[in-house]
């Protein structure tokens, strides 16, 4: 029954993220709908994460639970960096950037030990972990230096978000569509997203011309 109710709340926030998703990227950033839609989706993911937790122990799923710690820091990073006190919640995201590098790294070792037992889902976790820190490692870089202005900060936030949807867009891959070798589902809206997470911190930046660090 527990499990029967955390998999339909994991469902319900998954859908709300996922349809909340459109009017984010396709609306004017900063505005109404962009942050009505923003709103939505982090509560979603908020959802779909909280419940994901005590499933990867239920399962159980090591993977479920590195995923989950993955979009869990995405979604935290880009919210806080769009905060207009983000000064005062600079401690917490250098513990929040120390706890993604800990928890990439126990990724890297579930990930590596899944690739030496056969389970070519190792390799998504690899990715994920490698994702997660370096994405990790630039919000200290950037905690650790004078406080960005409104562009960068706009730019670290669509980057975390924009991440956090390709983990929404994968799980409902995977759910729903099998692919062989199995692992190509998991990574594949990875590759696609990169380049649209590149391309949108260029257009951000690039009007105030600064080089991207």
């Amino acid at each position: 029954m527990l499990r029967t109710v955390l998999l339909t709340a994991h469902i319900a926030g998954g859908s709300v993220a996922l349809l909340a998703l459109a009017p984010v990227l396709v609306s004017a950033k900063g505005e109404g709908l962009h942050v009505r839609a923003g709103r939505a989706y982090v509560y979603g993911m908020a959802v779909a994460l909280a419940s994901a937790y005590p499933l990867a122990v239920l399962l159980p799923s090591p993977f479920l639970g590195g995923v989950a710690l993955f979009s869990t820091y995405l979604v935290g990073s880009g919210w806080r960096w769009m905060r207009r006190d983000a000064d005062a919640t600079a401690t917490w995201g250098v513990r929040g950037a120390v706890a993604m590098l800990v928890a990439a790294a126990g990724m890297v070792a579930v990930g590596s030990w899944q690739l030496v037992g056969g389970d070519g889902l190792g390799v998504a976790l690899l990715v994920f972990a490698g994702i997660g820190g370096t994405l990790a490692l630039e919000d200290l870089r950037v905690l650790r230096g004078e406080r960005p202005d409104r562009r960068r900060r706009m730019a670290l936030h669509l980057g975390r978000m924009l991440g956090g949807a390709i983990a929404t867009v994968t799980a409902v891959l995977v759910v729903n569509v099998t692919t062989d070798p199995v692992w190509l589902a998991w990574i594949a809206p990875t590759v696609v997203g990169s380049p649209m997470i590149a391309w949108w911190t260029t257009k951000v930046l690039r009007p105030a011309g600064i080089a991207r660090a």
